[in-house]
């Protein structure tokens, strides 16, 4: 029997994913997106230690675990990197922010970094998104409502902050007129799910449900080895694209290649604090979004902190995650009103997350890394600036998570970097013809905070350019 081989095939069904293929199919092409989706226990020795998970993710433990299980990964104690092998990944239930800045922290010429704005801006016009950018050249302004006190700050003059609202990952609906509060989280959160539903192409879309376990070369195709469980399945393409998030794509591209050396994932470690509000701020939904944003005006140390008020959803995870607290829960409730809750956010240069074959697994590790001092200086710089503006008590608390607990992994397969772990201008896997990578992998996001958007952009301006072809 011959074998079918499939002109185009994506790995992952994330948001970039998603948005490729909604490029892509356009003129009437046909595209396959596979993709695991099952939360199911993949393995009965689905082992793993995974207490916190961030809030968005309660209840997806196996999805988790089943994560490094398909992907082969062998994760180390002091790691808390997390992926979510499932429908969309972990853009399920984090991302919900697109940057309102794009800065050009990547190594790529000027007409190509023109490109993935021109199609960031499209993005954010066609599917309304809430929010505001503005650059020399482009506009957009679906404004959002915040507490007075911080709307006042964003015309702040000082010099080592500038003050923005972010873009937030909301569909706009028609009777919205600024107010978060009437936004339907679970229908108009920006996630692979509700994006999927306004794809017009949906039927020239074809699923696959599996994971990846490797590529190789056949002749003038690529064969994927592809698992489900107990069943297997080879799935041939002649053109690849790889989209299922950094460690992940990583993972493959090394694997294909036989890369054995040392990669390092670039990601932006987090602190997590809270602050106490002068005020009560009130907001209705479960989980509430980053509305303002601190970042740095240095560029030799670009650092930020996004603002997000309490909500009901963290106050909840707390006390499940420190089941003692259960009989003073109320008392969490009834103060979330005035607490605020803050990620503060490192440059790139402080990325302490490595990945590395070892045998026929790949090892997922940090090295010692102190940047216990460094988050000190940062958030006592934070806390004395919303002091000073009257804005919060004069105490705090911060928690370090670990190395990998900030969600946003990127830059393992730069922009014209060194090397076979780099990629072109169009996104082409270096000295391979027909594989592309369109997720983070190929970023250096020093700068941006929030990738999500940047991301999006690129993934749509790379499908453009293959359709075409």
């Amino acid at each position: 029997m011959k074998k079918q081989v499939l002109d185009l095939a994506i790995i992952g069904s994330g948001l970039s994913a998603l948005n490729f293929a909604d490029e892509y199919s356009k003129n009437g092409k046909k595209i396959n997106i596979i993709s695991y989706k099952d939360e199911k226990p993949l393995t009965k020795n689905n082992n793993g230690k995974f207490k916190y998970l961030p809030t968005q993710m309660r209840g997806k433990t196996n999805n988790v675990k089943n994560y490094f299980y398909g992907n082969n990964l062998v994760i180390e104690d002091d790691c808390k990197v997390l992926g979510s092998l499932d429908f969309g990944g972990l853009s399920n239930y984090w991302g919900l922010q697109l940057d309102g800045y794009i800065n050009n922290d990547q190594n790529i010429n000027k007409k190509i970094f023109s490109s993935i704005e021109k199609h960031f801006f499209k993005f954010l016009k066609k599917y309304n998104l809430i929010g505001s950018y503005l650059n020399d050249k482009f506009i957009y302004k679906k404004d959002f409502i915040i507490p007075n006190e911080f709307e006042r700050l964003i015309k702040n003059k000082g010099s080592n902050f500038n003050c923005k609202k972010p873009m937030l990952g909301f569909f706009n609906q028609s009777k919205f007129k600024g107010e978060l509060n009437i936004v339907n989280e679970s229908k108009n959160k920006l996630n692979s799910e509700n994006f999927f539903k306004t794809i017009k192409n949906k039927r020239q879309i074809i699923f696959h449900n599996y994971y990846v376990s490797n590529i190789s070369k056949e002749k003038d195709c690529f064969k994927l080895q592809c698992k489900n469980k107990n069943k297997e399945k080879k799935i041939f393409a002649k053109k690849l694209v790889l989209a299922s998030g950094t460690i992940a794509t990583t993972k493959l591209v090394a694997d294909y290649l036989n890369y054995g050396k040392e990669i390092k994932i670039k990601h932006h470690p987090r602190l997590l604090s809270v602050f106490f509000s002068k005020k009560i701020i009130k907001f209705k939904l479960n989980f509430t979004p980053s509305i303002f944003q601190i970042i740095s005006n240095s560029n030799k140390d670009c650092y930020s902190a996004d603002i997000r008020p309490g909500n009901k959803l963290i106050t909840e995870s707390i006390v499940e995650a420190f089941p003692f607290l259960k009989p003073i829960k109320f008392i969490f409730n009834l103060l979330r009103h005035r607490t605020i809750f803050s990620n503060i956010l490192l440059d790139t240069k402080y990325s302490n997350i490595f990945l590395r074959k070892n045998g026929q697994k790949f090892r997922l590790y940090c090295k010692q890394s102190d940047v216990k001092n460094i988050f000190k200086k940062k958030i006592k710089n934070i806390f004395k600036f919303l002091f000073k503006k009257k804005i919060i008590f004069p105490f705090y608390y911060s928690i370090f998570p670990g190395f990998g607990a900030d969600y946003h992994y990127f830059g393992s397969i730069p922009f014209n970097g060194k090397g076979r772990l780099s990629v072109d201008k169009y996104c082409r896997l270096k000295g391979s013809k027909n594989i592309y990578v369109v997720d983070s992998s190929v970023f250096n996001f020093k700068t941006n905070k929030y990738p999500l958007g940047i991301t999006i952009a690129n993934a749509r301006r790379i499908g453009e350019h293959l359709a075409k072809i």
